[in-house]
């Protein structure tokens, strides 16, 4: 066992056991393939293999001691006898790429105590020439990566002191972070000194090692010189790990470097091997968001692709920082890319990373307004909606804010201007709207930009309003009048001849005479009736319509209860089905009363009178919740008077107390303070019965009374404080109604009602007499605002424009000079001299 295997050499796909400890080696395979392992054991992986000589894996089954044991034991004479003997052994990988290294950095950091075996045991491996110190993981970590990820400072300054220092690799960006692990540790530990950067040669006889060398000490013309139209992305193993696509594109002011390697067939397409990272992805991580913008314009390129977290590009956009004055031009341009290339945006909106994040939500939870404009603003499908008002919901009231501060354009005309025109982003101010609703929104409705908006469609909607008002209106004229007036026929019926019959639009019974005036009478009622029932019809169609648009939503509100209680009350009542005029009489009382009721709810919509309905329902409510309370107490006392005063108390012809039903009636209204003391018969049970009636006066009628009386007070100051609010919050959700119920209209009669030309919500500020002053210098200061930021998104635009017409330029130089070299050598070979 003590023989060396450094130059033991094993063909492709085999396997050998080695004596009783079965180390069992694995050839892997040749230059730049992948393999898939079984799916159990440490093998389950796709794992890359970097071009080098073939090389040579090594794991130990259980009845072995491999490296990972060694390192987790923190046995650093065994691990170093190990790799003594066995150096091959250090090419180990687990099922999830990491490295003994990996596991010995692991478990320095959970260790709370410095462990001095385990840091022998790091450096034993850095140390050791077999081993990838800077091969990553799968999820993109190498070993000082790790350290660093954890922000363990014992560990990273250990690693950077060793003498093998100088072989890390710093200068990439571990796992998700866009920063590399050089600027981290700058960043978190500036008093540690850093190894130099990793560079090639330029004086490599590699071409593909000069050619990184070119890339890394930016020698544009040496690059081009030396770039393979046959190899046109190089892979380049320890340290680096990557292609020479993948490390231009995540490099500092490489652009030009990276649009040659496509210029030259690279593949914009490609993941890394190791770490599964597409290309796309990573030149967003590393926040080179040019030559994102570069990579989106390629007409090869693939939206569709997805990270190891499952990530689109639009995850990746979402939670990119901007670390440039011009990066949030381009990352708009970034995203209308995006839109426009055959990508399913409404997939992707709703798509999920493994930890269950959509673009939208990162962006909001990031805070990034005008990331979330973008994706508001987008068309998109109507299905995102309750996912958008969902995350919506979450997000801070400043980010809300500053949504509505940007939620309308302008046209190029001055502030002050007569013709300046503003054109609201209607679609996302209905999202807003629908937010403000939410109890803990409701100050959004008091910005300028929601007030004006809800205003002005308002007066475009408020047609509809009045138009079903005065429907109902109707509805409940002729109800009250069929009802007064057939009490008024019955009434006649009773003091003429006795009426058998138990409905007077019965027209076959030739029986019931009622006089003179009664062919009069009944033409009268059957007037009434068809109207009653013919508007009766179109509220029933109202309400279907709504349950088929709002669903859930209508089914939850108590006034759509209440109405088809009363459309059914109205129907059973006045179609005849009830034959007992007397139970008639009941569902008459009741129809008069919730047709009343519902009036006074429907008109409680508008702002005007939406301040006194909430205190109605807001009052009521508390009292309904208050008296829930005490309502055993009230029975108590109810029955107890019942005991005391069965039989005996009477009021004129009225009998009290005579059941415990009546009692607890009369109890209810003796809360109210209707005692009629003198009546109660205190001498049947003297004594107890004063008692327990001073009981009753002081717990229900002062203290219980007082109490509801003290809550109800509060509630109404409470509401009159939050008046605006409540108005506006009335109209918001009047609108928000009236627009849902809008889409169910004819395309020309939604056009004339509720948009203008081109379908816009717009407005002329400086023409409009309505709006406030208030209002008025908002707009201006916003406007304003976006003017200068357009300014400078423009000179950037031309400063960019003009940088990549000098690159190009240059380019073309530097092809004209290469062709002039050419002819030269042309014609020297010709022997043909110089004009």
């Amino acid at each position: 066992m003590g023989e060396d295997l450094s130059n033991l050499k094993v063909s492709s796909e085999s396997s050998i056991i080695l004596d009783e400890k079965s180390f069992a080696l694995r050839s892997l395979p040749s230059r730049g393939t992948s393999r898939q392992y079984p799916e159990s054991g440490p093998w389950s992986r796709t794992h890359y293999v970097p071009p080098q000589e073939e090389r040579i894996e090594v794991s130990v089954d259980s009845k072995g001691r491999g490296i990972f044991e060694e390192v987790a034991d923190g046995d650093s004479t065994a691990l170093s006898n190990l790799i003594t003997n066995w150096p091959a052994v250090v090419l180990s990988i687990d099922n999830k790429g990491n490295t003994a290294l990996h596991g010995a950095v692991v478990s320095a950091c959970r260790k709370v105590d410095w462990d001095e075996n385990l840091y022998q045991c790091i450096d034993l491996l850095m140390s050791c020439e077999h081993m990838n110190v800077n091969m990553p993981n799968e999820n993109g970590y190498t070993a000082i990566g790790l350290a660093v990820h954890e922000l363990h400072k014992t560990c990273v300054e250990y690693m950077l002191k060793r003498p093998s220092a100088h072989r890390l690799y710093l200068d990439y960006y571990p796992g998700d972070s866009e920063s590399t692990v050089r600027e981290i540790i700058e960043l978190k530990y500036p008093e540690l000194r850093l190894p130099p950067r990793l560079m090639e040669s330029l004086d490599s006889s590699e071409s593909d090692k000069k050619l990184l060398a070119a890339l890394q000490h930016d020698e544009y013309d040496i690059f081009i010189k030396t770039l393979d139209s046959n190899n046109p992305n190089p892979w380049y193993d320890e340290p680096y790990h990557s292609s020479l696509l993948e490390i231009a594109c995540q490099m500092k002011n490489r652009l030009k470097f990276a649009r040659r390697l496509l210029d030259n067939v690279a593949d914009p397409n490609i993941t890394n091997s190791v770490t599964g990272m597409p290309l796309l992805h990573a030149a967003a991580r590393s926040g080179n968001i040019e030559l994102l913008e570069m990579l989106l314009k390629d007409e090869r390129i693939k939206l569709n692709v997805e990270d190891s977290e499952k990530r689109t590009i639009l995850h990746w956009w979402a939670r990119v920082n901007e670390r440039n004055p011009d990066d949030n031009n381009r990352l708009k341009r970034c995203f209308e890319l995006i839109v426009e290339k055959e990508f399913d945006i409404n997939r992707s909106f709703n798509d999920k990373d493994s930890s269950g994040n959509t673009p939208f939500s990162i962006a909001v939870d990031r805070g990034d307004r005008d990331r979330v404009i973008l994706m508001l603003d987008t068309e998109h499908d109507e299905t995102l909606h309750d996912l958008i008002i969902e995350v919506l919901d979450s997000a801070s009231q400043s980010l809300l804010e500053a949504i509505l501060d940007y939620c309308f354009d302008s046209n190029d005309e001055p502030t002050n201007s007569k013709e300046l025109k503003v054109t609201f982003k209607d679609k996302i101010l209905i999202y807003m709207m629908t937010i403000a609703v939410i109890s803990h929104h409701n100050n959004l409705l008091k910005h300028p930009t929601m007030s004006i908006f809800v205003n002005f469609i308002w007066k475009k909607v408020k047609i509809f309003f009045f138009l079903n008002v005065a429907i109902y209106f109707t509805f409940l004229l002729s109800l009250n009048a069929y009802i007064l007036f057939s009490e008024y026929c019955n009434m006649q019926n009773d003091r003429g001849i006795a009426n058998n019959s138990n409905s007077l639009l019965n027209r076959d019974d030739n029986n019931v005479t009622c006089g003179m005036n009664y062919e009069r009478r009944y033409n009268i009622l059957q007037g009434l009736w068809y109207p009653l029932m013919i508007i009766l019809g179109l509220l029933s169609v109202r309400e279907l319509g709504q349950l088929i648009l709002y669903r859930k939503e209508y089914i939850i509100s108590n006034e759509n209860w209440l109405e088809l209680l009363l459309i059914a009350v109205t129907f059973t009542s006045c179609s005849g089905i009830v034959e007992s005029i007397e139970g008639n009489r009941h569902l008459f009382a009741i129809a008069i009363l919730l047709g009343w009721f519902e009036l006074v709810l429907l008109l409680g919509r508008l702002p005007i009178l939406s301040v006194q309905t909430e205190m109605f329902k807001r009052v009521s409510l508390t009292s309904l919740k208050f008296m829930a309370g005490y309502i055993v107490l009230i029975l108590g006392f109810a029955f107890s008077f019942y005991i005391l005063f069965e039989e005996n108390a009477e009021v004129g012809d009225a009998v009290l107390f005579t059941n415990p039903l009546s009692s607890i009636l009369k109890t209810i209204v003796m809360f109210a303070g209707e005692f009629e003391f003198s009546n109660l018969p205190f001498g049947t049970l003297p004594g107890t019965s004063h008692v327990i009636f001073l009981l009753f006066v002081f717990f229900v009628a002062i203290v219980l009374l007082n109490l509801l009386q003290g809550l109800a007070v509060g509630d109404t100051r409470k509401v009159r404080e939050e008046a605006e609010t409540l108005s506006l919050l009335a109209r918001v959700r009047l609108v928000s109604y009236i627009l849902i119920m809008s889409d169910t209209l004819p395309n020309f009669i939604n056009r004339l009602i509720f948009r203008d030309d081109e379908e816009e919500f717009f407005i002329f500020p400086n023409k409009m007499k309505n709006i406030g002053s208030t209002e008025l210098r908002f707009l201006q200061r916003i406007i304003s605002e976006k003017s200068e930021r357009n300014k400078k998104g423009k000179r950037t635009e031309q400063v960019e424009y003009w940088k990549l017409f000098a690159e190009k330029q240059s380019t073309l130089q530097l092809q004209c000079e290469e062709m002039q070299q050419m002819l030269k050598k042309i014609l020297t070979h010709l022997h043909i001299s110089e004009p």
